[in-house]
């Protein structure tokens, strides 16, 4: 008697033995907890490489041309080399005063012209329109001498179209007092200044304007609050220090921190005019009348004072 075969369990025999198997990985995957997808850790970026000095990025500089040449001409770049030798000390110095003539010696000082002994001097100009101010000496005092002479002239009825700051002949050992005195005439972060609105500052300077006086005239000058009549600086804001390097020696500015963006050299006016003659305190304390013959540089700042209120009187109309 026959058995009767189901045809479709032809493959049970060879598939019996998988089943277990695949029976236990389904149970397995399903069995285990759903687990979040960990992202992969972050590359930390690395802080960029310092910059290089700027002494380093010229020494590569010079030894990347010196390559090239010794690539080209080895007997020519010889010769510079034996040159270099017998020079390096010359060629050194040279190229620093090449870089900074602030490095050479400074100039030195003109005789100071005889001059009324007054700390602070001040009058009105103009039917007392403008305010002409002429320190001698920049000091701390005189900051809080300008202090009280602009409390006292601000209020006055008759508004100024103008301040003059004659700074011929001035001078002040600390190139910070120039700094003091510039902080109440502007309108920055320290908020110093009494003015309430901003007037046009005219400097007048000479071959004699040194020092701290030097340093506030540059100071007006090149923050445009200020515009600078007369004769170039003598070039000496900062005081100096002779140093000595191998054979030579250099007359090295010391520049305090807050004045670091101003350069050691003289400083040339924007507008250029003879800043001699000058007219004494008394004559200008009498009302003498000031004439291009009796001070060419105090007439042009006069001037041109008089000149802008009448542009922006006729603005206003």
């Amino acid at each position: 008697m026959e058995i009767p075969i189901n045809r479709r369990s032809g493959y049970m025999p060879y598939l019996s033995p998988c089943i277990p198997i695949l029976l236990f990985c389904l149970l397995t995957f399903f069995a285990l907890p759903a687990q979040e997808s960990v992202p992969p850790p972050e590359k930390t970026e690395e802080a960029p490489p310092p910059p290089p000095a700027p002494a380093e990025v010229l020494l590569d500089t010079v030894s990347a041309h010196l390559d090239a040449v010794k690539k080209e001409s080895p007997v020519f770049y010889r010769q510079l080399e034996r040159k270099m030798s017998g020079e390096k000390d010359h060629l050194a110095a040279q190229f620093l005063r090449t870089i900074s003539p602030a490095l050479t010696n400074p100039p030195a000082a003109k005789p100071r012209r005889k001059r009324e002994t007054q700390p602070f001097y001040s009058c009105r100009l103009a039917e007392n329109r403008i305010l002409y101010l002429a320190p001698g000496i920049l000091t701390p005092q005189a900051k809080t001498e300008l202090k009280n002479i602009l409390r006292k002239t601000i209020p006055q009825k008759t508004p100024l179209i103008g301040i003059i700051l004659d700074l011929r002949d001035a001078s002040g050992s600390d190139p910070l007092d120039g700094w003091n005195l510039f902080s109440l005439f502007s309108f920055g972060s320290e908020k110093e200044a009494i003015q309430r609105e901003p007037v046009p500052i005219l400097v007048l300077t000479d071959a004699r304007t040194r020092e701290a006086a030097e340093v506030l005239a540059k100071l007006l000058e090149h923050t445009r609050y200020g515009l600078c009549i007369g004769e170039r600086t003598q070039g000496a804001p900062f005081p100096r220090r002779t140093i000595q390097s191998w054979r030579h020696s250099f007359s090295v500015p010391l520049i305090p921190e807050k004045l670091e963006n101003l350069t050691p050299d003289a400083l040339t006016p924007a507008i250029s005019t003879a800043g001699t003659p000058r007219m004494s305190f008394s004559d200008l304390s009498k009302n003498k009348p000031v004439t291009k013959q009796s001070d060419p540089a105090l007439n042009r700042a006069r001037d041109l004072l008089l000149s802008l209120d009448t542009l922006n009187q006729k603005r206003r109309k």
